[in-house]
């Protein structure tokens, strides 16, 4: 039982590391370049609009017949509010009691800017070469240091950085092939504390639970793309992003774990962790996109997209502390936190329309669905182990389905220099959430999100040698 409590006391080193502040399903990021945007990111493995088609297919540099590159900038300001019941569960002289707070954390998901880059470089009628930076993975969370469930969750950040240099063959200007490698960098930074003026005990306020700076990691992976020309007016893609295997690895620090979570026997073997290495592996998914557009007329053309995302190897969150601490020196390392999550996969449909005026400008709209990665209800095992109900969905990962609504355009200069503008809202549904914990005491979550939204903008700058 113990083990288990301490498991429990530990779910915000695995928790926090992936939470869903960017209003993406699970935690993925649309958001790989800013010309998309307009459209939903419909077919943008396929359009070939400008060199960010690299980010989503590396056949796209098949595409140009000279050197072109693509920079962009995308804003996200999501507001994630959550609100319930939290009860905290001590013990007194005369026995077993508790105390129940209402308390709400109002948009406690942080703006962040998405930057991008991308050169095609076409050697000859065949062969062409591609670099994509940028990031399909990101989040930054902020709770307000009095909200009551800050031993949860508080401070979070997750950045990545995917550098892809690729390579594409062009069969016979109707059939093309790439493929990309991924070196792929990812850096996580989460903060847990007894809340601000706790409120059963306030000379605990601000004790902190756990302290992870710069847990960091590099992993290989590779992207696979294919388009094919059915004719002038008519472009199909397909593309494949492998699974990306990260083993974060950092320093802990806290001022009561594991201490707190052992039977005082134990106690005084185990000190509070001082700079203490710790290792979270953290796998991400790997994805399948089709896509298709068709320019039926000088002035119009629409785009549709169908994109399948693994979700279902994300089972659980683990993170494991050496074992020389526990004097078992054969093991490398010992499981302190399992949290089970049991995503699902899932799909994500769009659809746009283009509209073209005059060849210097393209107005886009377009509009997405998007299935979310938690699952509904009850985890059965936890909520049976700890006596109270635990959802799936939790605090960090409050997923659901979500909905786009996009506009944006393109204004050309000239043959050689254009530049884009997109606009995008973002909504999903309220969802129930419950919660247990047991440090630095007892604490059970009833409620649930009380708004997930989100509005994003983007801008870019391609050039055309």
């Amino acid at each position: 039982m113990k083990k288990n409590l301490l498991r429990r006391a530990a779910l915000a080193v695995a928790i926090s590391t992936v939470s869903s502040g960017s209003m993406a399903a699970g935690f993925y990021l649309q958001e790989s370049g800013s010309t998309g945007l307009g459209r939903a990111y419909a077919a943008e493995n396929t359009i070939g609009d400008n060199a960010s088609i690299l980010g989503r297919n590396p056949a796209g540099s098949a595409l140009f017949d000279s050197i072109s590159v693509s920079g962009g900038l995308i804003y996200v300001n999501p507001e994630i509010d959550a609100a319930g019941d939290v009860t905290f569960f001590f013990d007194t002289p005369a026995g077993p009691s508790s105390a129940t707070f209402f308390d709400k954390a109002d948009d406690y998901a942080s703006d962040a800017f998405i930057p991008n880059g991308y050169l095609a470089v076409p050697l000859d009628p065949c062969w062409s070469l591609g670099l994509a930076m940028y990031t399909t993975y990101g989040l930054e969370t902020d709770f307000d240091p009095d909200w009551l469930l800050t031993h949860v969750n508080d401070q979070t950040e997750l950045l990545t950085l995917n550098i892809a240099p690729s390579v594409a063959y062009d069969f016979n200007d109707q059939f093309s092939v790439g493929l990309a490698v991924n070196f792929v960098y990812a850096d996580a930074t989460l903060n847990t504390k007894v809340p601000a003026n706790f409120p059963l005990d306030p000379s605990v306020s601000n004790i902190s639970i756990l302290d992870a700076e710069d847990a960091d990691d590099w992993d290989v992976s590779w992207t696979l793309g294919a388009l094919w020309n059915i004719n002038d007016r008519t472009r199909l893609g397909i593309s494949y992003h492998a699974e990306i295997e990260l083993d974060l690895e950092g320093d802990v620090s806290s001022d009561i774990l594991p201490t707190a979570a052992l039977p005082p026997v134990l106690q005084p073997a185990f000190p509070p962790f001082d700079n203490a290495s710790v290792k979270v592996p953290l796998d991400l998914p790997d994805t399948l996109e089709l896509g298709f557009y068709h320019r039926f007329s000088n002035e119009w053309g629409v785009a549709a997209g169908l994109m399948w995302t693994d979700w279902d190897d994300f089972e659980r969150l683990e993170g494991f502390f050496p074992s020389a601490r526990l004097g078992v020196e054969e093991e490398p390392f010992n499981p302190l936190v399992l949290r089970e999550e049991n995503f699902e996969s899932g799909l994500r449909y769009s659809i746009a329309g283009e509209y073209y005026p005059c060849e210097e400008v393209t107005w886009r709209i377009g509009y997405a669905f998007d299935e979310g990665a938690a699952r509904d209800g009850l985890n059965r095992a936890e909520s049976e182990e700890t006596g109270f109900p635990i959802t799936w969905r939790n605090l960090a990962i409050p997923d659901t389905d979500r909905q786009w609504i996009t506009f944006g355009g393109t204004y050309k200069f000239d043959e050689h220099l254009s530049v884009d503008g997109g606009f995008a809202y973002l909504w999903g549904d309220d969802e129930t959430i419950q919660d247990f914990t047991t440090v630095p005491l007892p604490t059970a979550f009833d409620g649930g999100t009380t708004n997930l939204e989100a509005w994003l903008f983007s801008a870019s700058v391609n050039y055309t040698f």
